[in-house]
């Protein structure tokens, strides 16, 4: 019998059949050390051309990174999130995106082993089911984030991400309500069963507070009754099959917001609705009760997706169907700068993170903040007849 040759790297299984054989590190998980294999067909002299065609290959680190699936690295990769203090929304966000549009295709696949070309195939079908491109580019933000993980972890050489194309998002121009607009909806909410949703309408539309930062306010623990300041900290998060949750705001930060007379007209309104209620029902109000609560001790907040379909009912009455909660704040934002107030103030009161502006920001109220809650608050209340702060009052009545 003819003893089949051997050589560094390459093996003769049967006469011209050559296997190539490259170490390619350590598997950064196990410790493993692992090895790419290549069948070839032909000379002694091609298969060792072949195999330095097979190093350079490994070499840009095609064949490195960890034997594991996109699924394990999406847990991973959530784990992590949660380590570094995701807001729980966002993470329910990613995780919804990934078992309805990347798990059925790439669920399974090799994380090491997904390409470029993976991306904008999966990318591609999407479009071709009809998905919208704002949600398309979701699963490409969220594939992007997952990999750029994974090379931080030593995964990974490369993001496949980097270089695949999301549809482009259509310029939506955003749907900003007047002044005339927000107050129907007032309006329409004090006609209704649920007056005490006029109030919260208007707190929203002059503060600027986001819907979970809403429900979160304590009558004790967030409003200075004496200096009419709010301070804004805390956030209730409504996720499906979880229990309400109260933590502290998207960004994680803490800010103080002026209120001008009006809305702490609203604000003592519905506090003395709160106790009046207790008071008709014999029950006690906890120490630091939520101002918007349906519980008769004022212990339990709203769940912010309760405040969304009511507002939904709201507006379809009112006639504005094109109007969503979040319209309430985009309201402050865009009149507070088209009054004059400085784009960082306006986005200091709204809680977004002007990058400059919030690094001296010294937490205290400032006086632009004072008279920018004051002219926001004068759009949606009645000056002109005489009876200055009328629907104010009825409102707060």
């Amino acid at each position: 019998m003819v003893e089949l040759r051997k050589a560094p790297g390459m093996r003769e299984r049967a006469p011209g059949l050559w296997e190539l054989i490259v170490e390619s590190g350590r598997d950064p998980i196990t410790g493993r050390r692992r090895q790419v294999s290549r069948s070839f067909r032909g000379s002694a002299r091609d298969a060792k051309k072949a195999r330095a065609d097979l190093l350079a290959e490994v070499g840009t680190g095609r064949h490195s990174g960890a034997d594991i699936s996109m699924d394990d690295l999406f847990a991973h990769w959530v784990v992590e999130l949660e380590r570094k203090g995701r807001a729980p929304s966002t993470i329910h966000g990613y995780q919804t995106t990934y078992r309805t549009n990347i798990k059925p295709a790439l669920g399974r696949v090799p994380a090491r082993k997904v390409t470029t070309k993976h991306l904008t195939d999966l990318y591609g079908a999407h479009q071709a089911r009809g998905l919208k491109p704002a949600t398309v580019y979701q699963v490409h933000a969220c594939l992007s984030s997952m990999f750029t993980q994974a090379c931080k972890w030593g995964w990974r050489d490369t993001n496949p991400a980097q270089w695949a194309d999301p549809p482009s998002r259509p310029n939506v121009v955003p749907m900003i309500p007047t002044a005339e607009q927000v107050t129907a909806l007032i309006d329409a909410a004090t006609a209704s069963r649920r007056p005490e949703y006029a109030r919260a309408i208007f707190i929203a539309a002059t503060t600027g507070v986001r819907r979970g930062e809403l429900c979160a306010i304590r009558c004790g623990r967030d409003i200075d009754w004496d200096t009419s300041a709010l301070t804004v900290g805390h956030s209730m998060v409504d996720l499906p099959n979880r229990p309400l949750e109260e933590r502290s705001t998207k960004n994680r930060r803490v800010r103080p917001v002026a209120l001008d007379e009006f809305t702490l007209a609203m604000m003592r309104a519905q506090r003395d609705a709160l106790a009046e209620r207790a008071r008709l029902a014999d029950v006690a109000l906890v120490d630091d009760p939520f101002l918007f609560s349906d519980a008769l001790d004022g212990s339990e907040a709203w769940r912010p997706s309760m405040v969304t379909r009511y507002f939904a009912r709201l507006r379809q009455r009112a006639g504005l169907d094109e109007l969503d909660f979040h319209s309430l704040r985009k309201f402050m934002s865009t009149y507070g700068q088209d009054l004059g107030f400085s784009g960082s103030q306006v986005a200091l009161r709204a809680g977004h993170d002007p990058s400059v502006a919030a690094r001296y920001y010294t937490g205290r109220i400032a006086d632009t903040d004072r008279a920018l809650a004051h002219a926001v608050a004068s759009l949606l209340v009645n000056q002109d007849d005489g009876v200055e702060r009328s629907r104010a009052d009825g409102i707060a009545e």
